[in-house]
């Protein structure tokens, strides 16, 4: 006999039991079907006029809908195109921000006036208001001309037509455009005419209103195409500087009209003008694109264009020329225009007409083919209900003792392997789901087995990971200076420091060694990553570092040992990994401190006279292990008795609380002032508390380092901190 799926077996089953309980039920069915028939038909007449009418409602909405949805995707895509322009006229605003008020940090740059031999492609060229001193300009124009750059790559991104123009409130204006020929007042003037941007209406309005704004649309000075401009100030020191503007032709927003999947749309501005439009419809044509529409002798349209110039969202029916048209519109609010979109109502009745015969003619169709269907069900069920009667009790007999059989077969065979016997196999060959099951258990007590003999060696190689760990962490904590006071005998200075790592290992490190007598080195140092990695990369850097420092002879050889440590770590430095520090040696007879900073955190300094902490102003330098050759440039300071230092990596103020915020640097600053007053071990004591208090719960993402140096000097009246 042909072996079965248990699944086929309870299908089978299933079918039979069903069987059943439609013999019980088939003769107040047939009766019961006669009755259905006749209000099946009746009511399928109804439902195919109801869903005929639905349809007709439903077209006219999802038209409306649709076109909606068109314009305000339309009205997005251009106010994102006059995004762009407003985020890339942001960006020239920054940057000529950022060179001003970094004015002693950048060489001035030459730019040339305009000349013809630019005609036609974008440059970047310097003009002047008539009666300007160009003398007394230069350094602001040199250090304004830094900007050309970025002027040009703007420009260059936002496409043909582009002007970007940086009009100084001092009489001098830097553009990029590809109009530097119509810069002469003829073809035979070899001098560019004096151009005053302070009289320009951008200028005035971005000056007026003090942010980012759009201009009107107006005719370019040069080719006299529709422009619009984005402009806003830009500040120097907290006052008025000048104006950044950036402007392209209207033909460029345009395109996003014409290429438009509708026969007619059009933008208006906020004064009822249309800008540009889309017309094979022919709705618009014989409007004056100077006349304000609100004053339309068609009251629908100019309700609508009154609605679109006051920013609405909507959609209208209109009557233009006898014939109805849906138009829908939504606001660009960066210049208060508005997008309108239309289409031929007619075109959706012919469609709406055309789906409604289809619905009543399927429903037609429905009814005749219900009445014949039915009829023949019901001559079917009576000839089935005799024939199934005969089959169901001899295979529901037939079916039960074979499908029990091996299922207690395979009970009892669990059983005894769940007592533990795992060397039981069991053997049943029934072909179905129930053979493929015993072979899984078979499998199952092999990996068991398996798995058992394994577990011992993971589990021993778990621990020798665990130890080795240990390890690696007394080991680089016996690397660290770890006894304080650190030199008892002195009492001119005094140091405190402490670093708890991320994880078992860390990449942060600290140090301090006497040089001779009268000099003291102390370092404090980040390496890139945490770990295993990080640790390796620390030993390495801390035991450079200290080679080379204690090959010093003089104060100024402290930056040539950060360049030769920088060189070293470079050499075979794959990993491509790198390290921050702060380096400073103090020579604690006279409490002159040399220091260099190598894109480390700048620590505080206190002051004893000033009873608080200050960030200390650092040169940042570039890291340790990041570029060969670097040139490091090192610092001084003078200190007095009683004044400290506290150095820390970022895993203090980067410290994450359990709602991810960070530590920071003014609540360091907070801390330490509150604290300023006590010895520094008891200072780092209470920055460590606050920490803890800030983190909570959360889980330590950093490694966290600090160090305090006191300087005491040679005065007797401030006793020596412990």
């Amino acid at each position: 006999m042909k072996r079965r799926s248990i699944r086929q077996q309870v299908q089978r089953l299933v079918l039979l039991c069903s069987v059943v309980s439609v013999l019980l039920l088939g003769a107040m069915a047939l009766l019961g079907m006669l009755g259905a028939r006749e209000n099946s038909l009746r009511d399928g007449r109804e439902m195919g006029e109801e869903a005929a009418l639905t349809v007709s409602n439903t077209l006219k909405q999802n038209a409306e809908a649709h076109l909606q949805v068109f314009a305000g995707e339309k009205a997005s895509q251009i106010a994102l195109e006059l995004q762009r322009i407003a985020d890339r006229t942001e960006l020239v605003r920054r940057e000529i921000s950022w060179l001003r008020s970094h004015a002693g940090e950048l060489t001035p740059r030459s730019i040339s006036e305009p000349r013809r031999e630019n005609a036609g492609k974008l440059a970047a060229q310097l003009e002047y208001a008539a009666d300007v001193n160009k003398e007394a300009l230069a350094e602001e124009i040199g250090l304004t001309a830094n900007l050309q750059d970025l002027m040009l790559q703007v420009a260059a991104q936002n496409g043909e037509g582009t002007a970007i123009s940086v009009a100084s409130k001092n009489g001098f204006t830097i553009s990029v455009d590809a109009d530097s020929a119509a810069r002469f007042a003829n073809d035979a003037s070899n001098t560019p005419l004096t151009f005053n941007a302070t009289s320009r209406p951008w200028y005035r309005l971005a000056q007026n209103q003090g942010k980012l704004t759009f201009t009107e649309v107006y005719s370019d000075s040069f080719s006299g195409g529709l422009r619009i401009a984005c402009t806003m100030p830009y500040e120097v020191n907290g006052e008025f500087a000048g104006v950044v503007a950036m402007s392209t032709y209207l033909e460029n927003i345009s395109q996003l009209v014409l290429n438009a999947q509708t026969d007619t749309c059009f933008v208006l501005d906020d004064n009822g003008h249309i800008l540009f439009y889309k017309d094979e419809n022919n709705m618009i044509k014989d409007v004056d694109s100077k006349q304000d529409l609100r004053t339309l002798d068609n009251a629908g349209m100019a309700e609508a264009i009154k609605a679109m110039t006051q920013g609405e969202k909507g959609a209208r029916n209109v009557i233009i020329n006898g014939k109805e048209y849906y138009l829908a519109f939504a606001p660009i609010k960066q210049v208060g225009w508005s997008f309108a979109a239309a289409i031929d109502a007619d075109e959706v009745l012919k469609t709406e007409e055309q789906a409604r015969e289809d619905v009543l003619a399927i429903a037609r169709k429905n009814v005749g083919n219900m009445n014949s269907y039915m009829t023949l069900i019901m001559l079917a069920m009576a000839v089935v209900i005799l024939v199934i009667i005969a089959g169901v009790t001899w295979q529901g007999r037939r079916m039960g003792n074979r499908f029990v059989h091996p299922i207690m077969e395979l009970s009892d065979g669990v059983r005894e392997i769940a007592s533990g016997n795992l060397d039981k196999k069991l053997e049943i060959n029934t072909g179905d789901e129930i053979e493929h099951l015993s072979k899984c258990f078979n499998a199952m007590t092999d990996e068991l087995q398996s798995y058992m003999k394994n577990l011992t060696k993971v589990t021993a190689e778990k621990e020798r990971i665990a130890t080795e760990l240990n390890v690696a962490t007394n080991i680089q904590e016996s690397m660290l200076p770890n006894i304080f006071p650190p030199f008892p005998d002195r009492s001119d200075f005094d140091i405190y420091a402490t670093m708890h790592a991320a994880k078992e290992v860390g990449g942060d490190f600290y140090d301090f060694y006497m040089l001779d007598e009268n000099h003291v080195v102390i370092t404090i140092a980040d390496v890139s990553g945490k770990g295993v990695p990080s640790a390796l990369f620390m030993v390495i850097s801390k035991t450079i570092l200290k080679n080379f420092a204690l090959t010093m002879t003089g104060e100024n050889d402290l930056a040539a040992v950060v360049s030769c440590t920088n060189d070293q770590l470079c050499q075979n430095n794959d990993a491509m990994m790198f390290v921050t520090a702060f380096v400073g040696m103090l020579d604690v007879k006279t409490g002159k401190f040399v220091y260099v900073n190598a894109g480390h955190n700048p620590p505080l300094l206190y002051r004893h006279k000033e009873q608080k902490f200050t960030y200390l102003q650092v040169k940042r330098n570039f890291v340790m292990g990041g570029m060969e050759e670097m040139d490091y440039q090192g610092q001084e300071l003078m200190l007095e008795p009683g004044d400290k230092l506290f150095l820390y990596t970022d895993g203090v103020t980067e410290a994450l609380s359990e709602k991810e915020e960070l530590f920071g640097e003014e609540r360091l600053q907070t801390c330490l002032n509150a604290s300023a007053a006590k010895p520094i071990k008891d200072l780092m004591a209470d920055v460590n508390k606050s920490l803890s208090q800030h983190v909570g719960q959360a889980e330590q993402s950093d490694d966290i380092t600090m160090l305090a140096l006191v300087y005491n000097g040679q005065t007797e009246s401030l006793p020596k901190e412990v």
